[in-house]
């Protein structure tokens, strides 16, 4: 069912207009001058093509599960609605309340709401800039999608294609990496008191080498837990606890990037620390068996167990 239709090859129709059962192509039905504006029905609608243009969808009542090919845009206004984009153009998705977004081969934006939101990606690309509603991301094969969270509680699933980008939000996130694909930047969340931001991340199965900046932006809290491969840890502001992995793992900071406090267990003999444009000595004590080295911008780095100096 589509709303908002006036022509159809030409002639004016009345503005509802009710398709028949199962599959339903309406670039075939309509000029130029159509514009798709609302489905409310059940079943598969393809509003792309030469012929329908602009091709915005907007599923508008509760409980739809469709699938849409075509549009540029896809804007969910209903409850506990899923939606499965097909196709291989580029869209927009806007996330509504409780709504599921299964996506396809077509690159996509997808931009997070209110509610309790699932992205499922595919093949292409995808952005995403959380809203303030939890969300669920689970990545695709693609590689270079950039996933930002939002200020609800967040789950984001790395794909298996490498080279993302995921960002904590102002909230909780929590991040999950498995596999040996390489080239995943992980980038803390940033919050201030008393709801300051926690970024959780799980790369235990992991084989590939990826990158985590801890808190970029200052604040918040990040607990990471390495996995086989050579991973790198960027220091910055705020505290982080991080367990190294089994693999020859590098931590550095940058004078002025960081300033925050880190906490590492397991630091080893195959890992090494990596210091850059620090001018004043840094300091070296150990107390209560472990090593704690602060540097001249005021950052504390804390090596667990470690009954020694290691400078």
């Amino acid at each position: 069912m589509v709303s908002g239709i006036t022509t159809v090859n030409g002639s004016t129709i009345a503005s509802n207009f009710t398709s028949g059962p199962g599959q339903t192509t309406f670039s075939n039905d309509f000029n130029a001058g159509t514009t798709v504006t609302s489905i409310f029905g059940l079943g598969a609608f393809s509003v792309g093509g030469s012929t329908v243009y602009p091709s915005v969808a907007a599923v508008t009542a509760d409980n739809i599960q469709t699938t849409v090919s075509g549009a540029s845009l896809i804007s969910f206004n209903g409850l506990n609605d899923t939606v499965s984009a097909g196709g291989s153009a580029p869209y927009m998705s806007l996330l509504g309340n409780s709504s599921v977004l299964n996506e396809g081969s077509g690159p996509s934006t997808v931009i997070g709401g209110n509610g309790a939101s699932t992205v499922n990606a595919g093949s292409g690309s995808t952005t995403v800039v959380g809203g303030y509603g939890s969300l669920t991301f689970t990545g695709g094969t693609s590689s270079n999608d950039s996933i930002t969270a939002g200020s609800g509680m967040e789950t984001l699933n790395a794909g298996t294609g490498g080279s993302n980008t995921l960002i904590g939000g102002s909230g909780g996130t929590f991040i999950n990496l498995t596999g040996a694909s390489t080239g995943d930047h992980i980038i803390g969340g940033t919050g201030s008191p008393p709801n300051p931001a926690v970024t959780i991340v799980n790369a235990t199965t992991t084989t590939g080498n990826f990158e985590i900046d801890t808190n970029p932006n200052g604040g918040g809290t990040l607990v990471a837990l390495l996995g086989g491969g050579a991973d790198t840890v960027i220091g910055g502001g705020g505290s982080s606890i991080i367990t190294a992995g089994s693999g020859p793992d590098v931590f550095g900071f940058v004078n002025g990037h960081a300033g925050g406090s880190e906490y590492i267990l397991g630091f080893n003999a195959q890992d090494n620390m990596l210091f850059s444009g620090y001018t004043t000595p840094l300091t070296e004590q150990v107390t209560g068996g472990s090593d704690t080295i602060t540097l001249g911008d005021g950052t504390t780095i804390v090596l667990l167990g470690i009954d020694h100096k290691v400078f």
